[in-house]
This record gives C-alpha cells, structure tokens and sequence, in this order.
C-alpha cells in the first residue's frame, strides 16, 4: 500500500490512534505518517537528515505532529496521531501536488499560459479548481456537480472573480494571472511545514516484486517503478495516482507494422485513417490513474469508466486476450488481472477473481503497480497492434447506428470519405456525444438533405460546414477542434488519404 492508502486504511478501522503514537511497534505505519509529514514540509521537524523514515515515532516525529497540528488549528500535544489529525493529514495530503503544481507555473512564468477559459491544460485547471475549492469557492464553483473536472468554464471563472475580489485583485476570472496565483498560495502554504516546495531525496519500498522509489525532482513529485528483469518507467504523481505520456507514437508504429495490422483485418485506406488520426491521439504506451475513471490507457485513453459503470479498457484487455492467450498472461493475467462480463464495447476488470465494479473496488487500479503493468503492456507489439485495431472499432459505436441518425439518415450514409471518416472518429474520441449534432445543424447550414445521389462535392460541402461549427459547439467545445482538423487535413493534402467520397473501405 502507498502512504495514503496505510494512513486512510487506519482511518477506516478506526485504529490511528492505537497504532501512531509515541513508542508504536507499527513501524511501517509510522514510516507512512513520517514520509507524508516529509511530504508536507516538515523536514527540519523530523532531523530527516538524520533519521530519515525509520518507523520510530520518537521525539522528532512527535515534533512534526504537533507543528502539523499547530499550523492546522488541530488540539494535539504530537505524542498521538488522533482520527481528526490523520484526516487533516489525509486532505493536505491530497492538495500538494495541486500547490506544487501552481508553485511551478509561477516559478516557471507559465501561470497565464496554463490558467484561463477553455484551457486545454486538464491538469493545470483541476489544480486551479482544487485550490479554489479548499480555499472555500466550492459553490461558485458548482463543485457538488462538477468537482474537478479539468475544464475551465463559467464556474471556474465566477469562482476565480470572486476569490480575486476579495482578495482585492481586479479580475473578471476569465484569466489567472501571476499575481492571482501567488495569492493563492500564500493563503494555503501556512498549512505545511516550510520545506513543502523543496526537492525531496528517494523515499524506496517494495510491494511484492515491484520496487517503488518516489521522489521530488523540479518541483515535481516523481515515482519511480520497477521489476526485476523488466523495464522501469518514470511517472509524474498527481493527486491519487500517476501519469506518464508514454514513449511509443501510434504514428510510428503504424508506419512500421502495416503487415501485422492488416493481419488483423484492417484495409490499407482503414490504415490509412489510422494515420491521419494517430497524431492527435495518445502515444501506446500512456497511463494515467489520477483520472476520475481510476485508469486510462493507451491511445485513445480507454477507462474502467466512472462510478460504477463498464469500461472501454476491459473490452481492449478481452480483445487481446482473445487474440493471444500468452501475451494476456504475460501482461496482465500473471499479475491477477482479467474481465468479466465485458463485451466488445465495455465491461468491468476483475483482480484476483474479484469483480472490480464499485468506485471503492476500482481505486485498486491507482496504485503504482497496476499503472506500471499497464505501461509495460504497452510496450508489446501485439498489445500495440491490438490498440490500433481497437480504436478505429470505435467506429462501430456510432457509424452505422441507429442511435446517431442524423435527421433520419446514417452518419455512414452521409460520410463516406476518409477524410471526413478521419475527422469524425477524431470528434468521437473527444467529445462523442457532440458528432450527431453537429452534423444536423451542419445540414441546416448547408441545406443538404438526402445523401443519395451526394457526390464529393456535396460530402465537401457538409464537411466544410460541420468543422465550423465543432469549433464552438456544446457547452465544453471540442479541445482545439481546428488544430486537430488542421493535423487530418495534412493527410489529406498529402494524399495519404482521400477526400473523395465512397473512398472509406472498411467493413465495419
């Protein structure tokens, strides 16, 4: 188990107090309280020069408690650890990396270029909005509704103008400025110990074969994963879990493997979307667990869904398991991992035979070994090729279903290109409840009503008219809707792939 997960598990079996106090025989469990109080800043507290984490809650780590509780307006002489200071421990702990994460931007002079509406930057904005919640705007910001959802819209301005006008600072909140950002800070870092923005040394454990080393670098918390005889990667720890971008381009990977891709059934004009659309998506190899999904993976971030609904992420795994019973053994199966009642769309994981489908079972997906097992599966060719095939089967959710009729018609009556087939898995991937409308009022525009009979032109016509209006549709419009459409169009211009209409071959 991680630090917070030791300290929260006490909290639920209501033993903190039993178990962290002064003289405790626990001594991993007081290893957990003095790596988290390291965390927080209260280095000097703890002579972690010293002593480091050596599980002795002694007079040092007796110091460090009560510094903690002092600047946290929490009764505690330091000698125990009650249940209202591990909680607070618990919700400081879980803010640090969202103070880190601003404290960087305004060391690095990137505050303005992170912070303002409709910024793509999903990490930059939860942090944002996780301070401003702490910091008591939780109604301006909708939070019951949204939480930290990453986008920065109305509630996040209104939150950001409020705070900015009781601070004195003049904002309309549509913008976070370096000033704004500071102020912020300042108002919560008297909650930690003065070392909470300084680089920390290695902190190691093992959990089973894995050997886990976590660390601040930069001003960014780091952990660092391993197995013998395997690969190590470098993640970056945010919030409850850990993300790496990964080092593996579908791109290049399509490039180099159109043999094994057309093994499994995909055409060369199937490839060739694959092309166009690949740049603007995840590398095969991407991981992140602090995701409101628990997990994504891969190219087109698959999940283990919210809540407690399926998945996308267990109908890849069911995929490759189907098509290689030893490359499912050999990434996922040895470590515990399967599915169960998962179908070609979505489903659920299970982990040592348990059914992971309630958000208290999914948190188990955080931790940092099953983010590293996923990120070593792909590192697999087959895994690889399989994430290929996958994404572009997404097309089978909305191209030819009756549920996305648009104005009565099939979306693949009405695009049939592979440009506009390119562009409209790219929205899908993005924003997919916003394809449909906006293609209909995409007809409204262009007053094109039924497809028989539609050449390249009028397809042209349709297309032109739906990637203007993707651009500013829906409440959160699709993240840089023309940058992408700019990345598909160069395919086009290319000729990798073709404009003209019934050039899509693919059965579906």
């Amino acid at each position: 188990m991680s630090y917070r997960e030791t300290i929260y598990k006490l909290i639920e079996d209501k033993t903190v107090a039993p178990v962290l106090r002064r003289r405790s025989n626990e001594k991993e469990a007081v290893r957990a309280l003095q790596s988290i109080l390291y965390e927080l800043g209260f280095e000097d507290e703890l002579k972690w020069q010293t002593y480091g984490a050596d599980g002795d809650y002694g007079g040092s780590t007796t110091k460090a408690v009560r510094a903690f509780s002092e600047r946290n307006g929490v009764t505690g002489d330091g000698e125990t650890v009650t249940e209202t200071i591990a909680e607070k421990l618990i919700a400081r702990y879980d803010i640090l990396d969202d103070l880190r994460h601003l404290h960087n931007a305004v060391t690095d002079n990137k505050v303005e270029q992170l912070f303002y509406r409709g910024s793509p930057h999903a990490t930059a904005v939860v942090s944002l909005q996780t301070l401003l919640n702490e910091l008591g705007y939780g109604e301006e910001l909708n939070w019951a509704k949204y939480g930290a959802d990453g986008k920065y819209g109305g509630g996040t301005t209104k939150a950001l103008k409020v705070f900015a006008g009781r601070a004195g600072i003049q904002s309309d909140g549509r913008r976070c400025d370096i000033e704004l950002a500071r102020e912020i800070i300042d108002r919560l870092k008297g909650y930690f110990g003065a070392k909470w923005a300084k680089d920390a040394v290695p902190i190691e454990r093992k959990s089973g074969d894995v050997i886990i080393r976590e660390s601040v670098e930069g001003g960014k918390a780091r952990v660092y994963v391993s197995l013998a005889g395997r690969d190590s990667v470098r993640f970056t720890k945010f919030k409850k879990g850990v993300y790496v971008i990964g080092n593996h381009q579908p791109l290049d990977f399509i490039n180099a493997s159109r043999a094994s891709l057309k093994d499994l059934g995909l055409t060369d004009s199937a490839i060739n979307i694959m092309v166009a659309v690949s740049e603007n998506e995840g590398n095969l190899d991407a991981v992140n667990t602090w995701d409101n999904a628990f997990i994504t993976f891969g190219m087109f971030q698959w999940t283990a869904g919210t809540g407690g609904d399926p998945g996308e992420l267990p109908a890849l795994v069911k995929k490759i398991k189907d098509a290689d019973e030893a490359v499912f053994w050999n990434c996922y199966g040895q470590y515990g991992l399967d599915i169960v009642n998962t179908g070609r769309v979505a489903g659920y994981f299970t982990i040592d035979g348990k059914k992971i489908a309630t958000p208290a079972d999914k948190e188990w997906l955080r931790t940092h070994e099953y983010a590293y097992y996923f990120w070593l599966s792909g590192q697999d060719p087959i895994v690889q090729s399989i994430e290929i095939e996958h994404a572009l089967s997404r097309l089978a959710n909305f191209y030819r279903s009756n549920a996305y009729r648009v104005k009565g018609h099939l979306i693949a009556d009405l695009i049939t290109s592979e440009y506009g087939v390119g562009l409209i898995l790219d929205n899908h991937v993005n924003r997919p409840g916003y394809v449909k409308p906006s293609l209909e009022k995409a007809m409204d525009q262009t007053g094109l009503s039924d497809p028989i009979g539609w050449g390249t032109e009028e397809e042209g016509k349709l297309i032109d008219a739906y990637l203007k209006i993707r651009e500013t549709h829906g409440r959160y419009p699709m993240t840089h809707a023309r940058k992408r459409a700019d990345v598909t169009r160069k395919y086009l211009d290319t000729g990798t792939i073709s404009g003209e209409r019934g050039s899509f071959v693919y059965d579906i």
